[in-house]
């Protein structure tokens, strides 16, 4: 019975640290929305995904991996660049 309790518990934690990683990511589709969004209260026509300048991203994301330095990448694209010492949604960055 105590093996049981022991057993459910550890499932129950590991569920919601299951939870909590799946509502910590962001789509593709909310970082766009939350930038429509933006765009919409400035009159400005909205964005539309591109995978190219996706590709971009993640490609200096990685590079980036090692340092975690907040620096420009200095290319063909602009990046918005957000530090957080909690959790920050990418929908929170792109109210920032």
């Amino acid at each position: 019975m105590e093996l049981c309790k022991i057993s459910l518990a550890f499932v129950f934690l590991l569920s919601l640290n299951l939870v909590h990683l799946s509502h910590a990511q962001d789509s593709k589709e909310d970082y766009l929305n939350a930038h429509n969004v933006a765009r919409a209260d400035v009159g400005v026509p909205p964005l539309n995904w591109d995978d190219t300048v996706a590709a971009y991203a993640q490609n200096y994301a990685n590079q980036r991996i090692g340092d975690c330095n907040l620096v420009h990448s200095g290319r063909q694209y602009g990046e918005n660049i957000a530090w957080s010492s909690g959790d920050l949604l990418g929908t929170d960055a792109v109210k920032l």
